[in-house]
């Protein structure tokens, strides 16, 4: 009997083995749908500050964690979608403006800017984060700026008012009001207050002194000795808290090691419980990390890759490209006579196929549809009217348009090579500050369909820096030069700052050109004029008016620049190591283009998309139990007085059960099934044998 019972009971353990292992893989299966980990690869130059401890200066302001890992140790108060240019909430829930009618009285007194932030979020070392830390981070921020500032007041832990200048605040611009408020000018929130607070009681010692502006010159001598005491500040290290989804706790030659800080509002349903950051002292050990499929993501913001790198991925990895408003143009050197006939540069633009040209700038260059237009974003889609697009230019390749217009103004054609008009070779001299490779490989496309329309053409690459900046303080040996043009992700109004500032005179005058334009008919056009009222403007009308009106100039006149090519922003994804990741086409890979070095998509793929995805597959269900007992109510008067009352309360209790969905997981189940009716058939023949 003894021998039997033994048999029997390691049946009936073998069974519950086999159930324990399926019920274990169902709960892989659920998890497995998330990642756990967060893998990113970073070029350091200097990892012996990284490396320990004891050489580590968290003061992001002395090379501590910043920016490229902003959105990871550092929260932001709020983010921008840059697909529609809305702002939501990270830390910061709330915002409201005052007084009620300030979007007329902007102009002509203070507006007050209410910022309501979480209750529920804290440091890594368990303080709750409070308004002061809100404000701490403000006024160290205000230290590497100019007065007048914002004034603050804490109302409580969770209410800070930023009372702003008359004049400061836009409401027509209201996106980059609100990033300049809510979003404090794109940086996190940096500050922990508790541990920077001899440094902000110092700042708020000299405060109405820093905010003199009839002595401007005793507030820049104390704001200059605060940014040097704030460089120099050094906390430790070891106890430094952040108030990102994850802390700082570990340091080596090779790793950075991020653990999750459970005080985080979203703590609970982060599925990733570290972020393993791989440092490198060579870009490209840090490239092949990336390459090989070594880590979960990359961004042009974190580590970047070049061109000829990135058409090379192994097909392992997914590029997602990310439009926006930037890209390579030509510039006119109007020292050049020739080039001030507006006809010469029209030519020069059909003669150029855009396409031709980004189809050799690599995978991110795509072609410029219409030059010098708005850009075809989604941010700028209520500026881009029909009749304005329809007013515009394409220039698309002509080059029998193009020898028409050269030959209106005397340039003539001889067996196939072109001349000026006083009989000499028709020659322009391209220069270019020390291109990477894709941008030269487009250099030499409009090199060489300029000379295969008959321009002799010559190339003057530059390598020292030097040498190019004084080429365009003194307009000298170049005729065109082949730079950048737009910038990144700017809401409200088109990014013509870079061509008309740094095109422009500032800080050398690329096209030589004074801004100003005289049309046929003699009206002279102020360009300069023209954006700062597409930065300043006094209506949304104006705003629209005056970016529509530089465009139409801007195509139509082609001063000062010709943009060929968009090159587009990117993300590498890695799918098997960042499981359930957005779609390619999803808003959260945008925010790349938003935040410090693009750290705003970091916030935004954890905050915006895995929590969400994680909640997603918590079923709740809640069982009421209703007792009734006896509560005793005690009430104290404004005496002082104790009154106390009896009564019969009926208390409901709620027991709440969380469970985690199966994802993907009947297969499992099916298998776990299987397993369990073998093992149980098993034990029956076993049973029968012993009969």
């Amino acid at each position: 009997m003894r021998k039997e019972l033994v048999i029997e009971l390691g049946i009936i353990f073998s069974i519950l083995i086999a159930l324990l292992s399926a019920t274990s893989i169902v709960v892989t299966s659920q998890t497995s749908v998330f990642p756990s980990t967060l893998t990113l690869s970073w070029y350091n130059s200097n990892i012996e500050m990284y490396s320990s401890f004891t050489t580590y200066n968290p003061n992001i302001f002395a090379g501590g964690l910043g920016g490229s890992f902003y959105g990871l140790v550092y929260a932001y108060s709020a983010i921008v979608n840059v697909t529609n240019s809305q702002m939501i909430p990270v830390i910061v829930v709330s915002w409201n403006f005052s007084p009620p009618d300030w979007q007329q009285v902007w102009q002509k007194q203070p507006i007050n800017v209410t910022l309501i932030i979480r209750n529920d979020t804290g440091w890594s070392n368990g303080q709750p984060l409070t308004a002061y830390d809100l404000m701490a981070t403000c006024l160290v921020l205000d230290m590497f700026g100019a007065p007048p500032f914002p004034n603050y007041t804490i109302v409580n832990n969770y209410t800070l008012v930023e009372t702003w200048p008359k004049g400061e605040l836009s409401p027509i611009l209201y996106t980059c009001t609100l990033i300049n408020t809510a979003g404090l000018g794109e940086v996190a929130i940096i500050i922990p207050y508790q541990v920077w607070k001899p440094i902000i009681n110092q700042i708020l010692g000299n405060w109405t002194e820093i905010q003199n502006t009839s002595n401007m010159k005793l507030a820049k001598q104390i704001i200059n000795n605060i940014r040097t005491e704030i460089k120099n500040f050094r906390p430790n290290p070891v106890t430094y808290p952040y108030d990102g989804p994850f802390y700082l706790a570990q340091l080596t030659s090779s790793e950075i090691i991020l653990k999750k800080n459970p005080y985080y509002y979203d703590a609970k349903y982060i599925p990733f419980n570290q972020v393993i950051v791989y440092q490198y002292g060579q870009s490209d050990l840090a490239d092949a990390a990336i390459t090989s499929g070594q880590v979960s993501l990359d961004w042009s913001g974190f580590t970047g890759l070049s061109p000829t790198q990135l058409e090379s991925l192994p097909t392992t990895l997914e590029l997602i490209k990310i439009p926006q408003p930037f890209g390579w143009a030509l510039a006119f050197n109007l020292k050049d006579k020739w080039l001030r006939l507006l006809q010469v540069r029209e030519a020069l633009a059909y003669i150029l196929n855009r396409t031709a040209i980004a189809a050799v700038g690599g995978p991110l260059a795509s072609p410029v549809h219409i030059p010098n237009a708005i850009p075809n974003e989604s941010y700028y889609s209520f500026m881009r009217t029909p009749q304005y697009l329809s007013s515009l230019i394409p220039y698309n390749t002509n080059w029998t348009k193009a020898a028409e217009l050269l030959e209106s103004v005397g340039f003539y054609n001889k067996s196939g090579v072109w001349y000026y008009p006083n009989g000499t070779l028709f020659t322009l001299v391209i220069g270019a500050g020390a291109p990477p490779p894709q941008a030269y490989a487009m250099l030499e496309e409009i090199q060489k369909e300029l000379e295969a329309f008959g321009i002799n053409v010559q190339l003057n690459i530059y390598t020292v820096v030097s040498q190019w900046h004084q080429a365009w303080q003194n307009g000298t040996g170049y005729d065109l030069w082949f730079e950048n043009w737009g910038s990144s992700y700017s809401p409200d109004t088109a990014p013509w700052s870079l061509v008309l500032s740094y095109f422009g005179g500032y800080p050398w005058n690329v096209t030589q050109w004074d801004e100003n334009l005289t049309l046929p008919n003699g009206t002279v056009i102020d360009f300069y004029k023209l954006m700062q009222e597409t930065q300043s403007p006094n209506s949304t009308q104006q705003l629209i008016q005056a970016n529509q009106e530089l465009s139409y100039y801007m195509n139509h006149y082609l001063l000062p620049v010709l943009p060929l090519v968009y090159i587009d922003n990117y993300v590498i994804v890695n799918p098997s190591m960042l499981i359930a990741a957005p779609p390619a086409n999803s808003w959260i890979w945008d925010e790349a283009q938003y935040g410090i070095g693009g750290t705003a998509m970091i916030q935004a793929l954890i905050d915006y998309w895995y929590v969400p995805l994680y909640k997603s597959t918590i079923v709740t269900t809640t069982s009421v139990i209703t007792t009734t007992t006896t509560s005793v109510a005690t009430t104290t008067t404004m005496t002082t007085a104790t009154v106390t009352s009896t009564s019969a309360t009926t208390i409901t209790s709620m027991i709440t059960t969380t469970i985690t969905k199966a994802v993907s997981s009947l297969p499992i189940i099916i298998a776990a099934i299987v397993i369990v009716i073998v093992v149980i058939i098993a034990a029956v023949v076993l049973l029968m044998r012993r009969r």
